[in-house]
């Protein structure tokens, strides 16, 4: 074999490869939803205290999710009680003061009369007196 058969044939070599790798370089690259994987997976995953080998530390764990859950229904409880209480206690409030409003118009009538000029029970004709007459008032 020649020597420029040798280097004729190493640069059709080199020529391919290059092509080849230019090709390779150029062209687009797959999308990455259409690949898809199988796995094998031996045991189970550890999270947290779950592990089963540390059975104890796993059982405090769990008491203390318990005790926190229950803390919080607690402080929901008394939240709604404590919403419960103010409102009745608004509606007292409420009720007390239409009781006071009422009160006073019952004694300002009683004072003043119907008309704002009686004093107590001193007029008592008042209720044989006849309101569509003029000549019938005082």
């Amino acid at each position: 074999m020649k020597l420029t058969n040798v280097k004729s044939m190493l640069m059709k070599g080199v020529t391919v490869g290059l092509v080849a790798g230019a090709v390779a370089v150029a062209a687009p690259e797959k999308a990455q939803a259409q690949q898809w994987a199988v796995g094998v997976q031996f045991g189970s995953p550890s999270y947290g205290y779950y592990d089963p080998a540390d059975y104890y530390a796993r059982r405090r764990y769990e008491e203390l999710c318990r005790e926190r859950a229950f803390a919080a229904q607690q402080a929901y409880a008394r939240q709604q009680a404590w919403a419960q209480h103010e409102a009745w206690e608004q509606h007292e409030a409420w009720e007390r003061q239409q009781a006071w409003a009422q009160h006073e118009a019952w004694e300002r009538q009683q004072a003043y009369g119907r008309y704002g000029w009686e004093h107590g029970d001193r007029d008592r004709d008042r209720r044989d007196r006849d309101d569509r007459r003029d000549w019938d008032r005082r």
